[in-house]
């Protein structure tokens, strides 16, 4: 599960380096401007050198003009690279927004000056530290690396004040970041971006061939300390009024590092109900992280900063086809109507609370997919089935309910 690189772009014009008014705040959603408002720490001089720092490249600039350090540190055996704006300054007693980044498994913290380069440069410009950690670089959520997170954590605490916490993961990275924000590992998490990321690692094990030696490496051929570890182990009041954005590949089976129906989606199903926002948004890159992904975590994070310009106007949605009262069988044609006043981002099928299908835009209106219901998750009965459309603020609208009888 190795890191898929975000392809580099145009940050969304929209979005103003002075924009990234965190809420940094979590739960009280406190609103605080980020250290590049901060008149008294305009000049630009080096960050103090860093306990346990062996390496750095300073007076770096981004493509939009800001002057950072690049920084790499030691923190109880493990590296740590940093990207600080020299607008920040440790102990200084100024608030200061966290981007977390959680490479995908046989990576290291030099992910940061690679695959995601481009989103710690957004972030910086925003005044925000960007953070990568090796953790272990191959141990998913395996006591070991959640250590090691805790370890950085402290390392931050102790030198910056720091506002709220973001978390950006890829493809093996969102096993550790999915851990960290369902037990609060670090407090004032804002919200969780995750692309292509890993959320069921006993699913993984089960899946037998790369996708299970990756999982061996980590915990060796240990099923119940698989299990312990396992992300897919907390249940839905784990997410109770949590934040989080899922980039995922549709169809499922076009991503067989990291299938979606088991992993990103799953997590979904899994958060909705108590989550303050569980988004999904769809691509077809396979593994590979979508091009959008950049100006949309951008956005995300901006909005999750920001209460004074949040959308609250859910979507409203339709199921068109199959007809209420049908009886359906083999493959089957789902379609939805869906329209939101900014935009609907994602459309899913569900019974009950577990989602069955992701719908795919097929003009500016409608979604649909074609399902097979000859499988083991719709034995033959009778259904009650659900559209839920979610826009980009996270707003969730849901259609009439109607009821399938499958007939295999």
């Amino acid at each position: 599960m190795n890191d898929s690189a975000p392809r580099s772009g145009p940050l969304a014009p929209a979005l103003s380096r002075r924009g990234f008014m965190a809420v940094m705040g979590g739960v009280g959603g406190a609103l605080l401007v980020s250290a590049t408002g901060q008149s008294a720490l305009a000049a630009t001089t080096p960050t103090p050198k860093l306990p346990g720092e062996y390496f750095r490249k300073a007076n770096q600039v981004t493509a939009g003009g800001t002057v950072f350090d690049n920084i790499c540190v030691r923190i109880n055996g493990d590296t740590m690279r940093l990207h600080v704006p020299q607008t920040v300054k440790p102990n200084s007693g100024v608030p200061v927004p966290v981007v977390w980044f959680y490479h995908g498994s046989g990576s290291d913290h030099n992910a940061l000056d690679g695959g995601f380069k481009s989103h710690a440069a957004a972030m910086v410009d925003r005044g925000a530290i960007a953070i990568c950690q090796t953790a272990g670089g191959t141990l998913y959520s395996h006591p070991t690396a959640v250590g090691l997170q805790a370890a950085g954590w402290s390392y931050i605490a102790g030198l910056f004040k720091v506002s709220g916490n973001v978390l950006r993961a890829t493809s093996g990275g969102g096993a550790l970041a999915i851990e960290t924000y369902a037990t609060r590992l670090i407090p004032s998490i804002v919200g969780m971006y995750v692309v292509n990321g890993t959320y069921d690692i006993r699913d993984a094990y089960n899946a037998g061939g790369d996708r299970r030696n990756t999982i061996v490496a980590a915990f060796g051929d240990d099923p119940a300390a698989i299990d312990a570890a396992n992300p897919a182990r907390h249940p839905a009041s784990a997410w109770a009024g949590t934040k989080m954005r899922i980039v995922v590949a549709a169809p499922s089976e076009t991503d067989q590092i990291v299938p979606p129906d088991t992993n990103g989606l799953a997590l979904i199903s899994r958060a909705q109900p108590t989550a303050a926002e569980a988004t999904v948004r769809t691509h077809g890159n396979g593994h590979s992280t979508p091009g959008f992904a950049l100006s949309d975590f951008v956005a995300t994070a901006e909005r999750w900063g920001s209460r004074s310009t949040a959308d609250t106007v859910k979507p409203t949605v339709a199921l068109t086809s199959p007809a209420d009262g049908a009886t359906v069988a083999g493959y089957v044609n789902v379609t939805a109507t869906a329209s939101d006043n900014v935009g609907v981002v994602d459309v899913g099928v569900f019974i009950g609370s577990t989602r069955m299908a992701t719908l795919t835009k097929q003009n500016s209106t409608t979604w649909g997919a074609r399902i097979y219901t000859k499988s083991s998750k719709t034995p033959n009965g009778i259904y009650t089935v659900t559209a839920r459309a979610t826009d980009a603020a996270g707003n969730v609208g849901v259609s009439a309910p109607i009821r399938v009888t499958v007939k295999n």
